[in-house]
């Protein structure tokens, strides 16, 4: 069985022509966008998405993954004329610069975003803190998705395994789980080594992103989801 999810882009930062790693999740009946780096809006709208989107997650702010936040709230504020859409700042520091951001480019952030914590959103979201085990200097976190079917994380950009991967008894109280994560194919601080990710293959549904599938190496265990779980199918020969 597939997750109910589906890669707007799955790219690092620079690998525009996979675009920025961000996703569409069903989940409880609601489509949940993680993360709007700047690719995602363009793909957004070319694919008629904008209007679909019930909520939408961040998972930190560097420009790859909130890139065109505010270009989607504008479209959906004065063209779709929606209501202002939930935005999911996981973690109080991120929230509190988030809405900062926001502030700066859009004046009245309520006009346009309802900017929360997860628990002021739904008890099936929960964030996980990540921050300084990407940037030192950025507030970041993973979310997990619960279910009484499935589990899910989807980690953001972390430089080392998340930490509960280790925990048997966490692991044996989130049964079903599927794991998107960071991963690089180059030893880097600031994305996580597809090495160090091996021997959690047997224990979760693993999948990589944020990443340039020509680049693994040919020991490389982990599934992309560039081959499986892109809403557009990855071009092989894009460049």
């Amino acid at each position: 069985m597939k997750p109910p999810i589906q890669f707007i882009g799955a790219g690092g930062a620079h690998d525009v022509h996979l675009g920025n790693s961000a996703a569409l999740l069903q989940w409880n009946g609601k489509n949940i966008l993680i993360d709007c780096g700047f690719t995602v809006y363009p793909s957004l709208v070319r694919h008629q998405l904008v209007e679909d989107i019930d909520a939408i997650c961040i998972t930190h702010l560097h420009d790859d993954h909130i890139g065109s936040l505010s270009a989607l709230l504008y479209h959906r504020h004065f063209i779709s004329k929606l209501p202002p859409v939930p935005v999911i700042a996981g973690i109080p520091e991120l929230y509190s610069k988030l809405y900062t951001y926001l502030h700066f480019l859009m004046g009245e952030v309520e006009r346009f975003a309802q900017v929360l914590l997860p628990k002021g959103y739904a008890s099936y979201i929960e964030a996980i803190s990540t921050t300084r085990l990407h940037s030192p200097h950025m507030p970041s976190c993973a979310y997990l998705f619960t279910s009484s079917e499935m589990n899910l994380i989807y980690s953001g950009d972390i430089g080392e395994p998340l930490p509960m991967l280790r925990d048997s008894e966490w692991l044996e109280a989130h049964p079903s789980l599927y794991v998107f994560h960071d991963v690089a194919f180059h030893p880097t601080p600031s994305h996580c080594y597809y090495q160090s990710l091996h021997s959690f293959l047997g224990k979760v549904k693993l999948w990589g992103y944020h990443c340039d599938p020509r680049e693994a190496p040919s020991d490389n265990q982990i599934p992309l989801v560039h081959n499986e779980l892109m809403l557009e199918r990855y071009e092989r020969g894009a460049r």
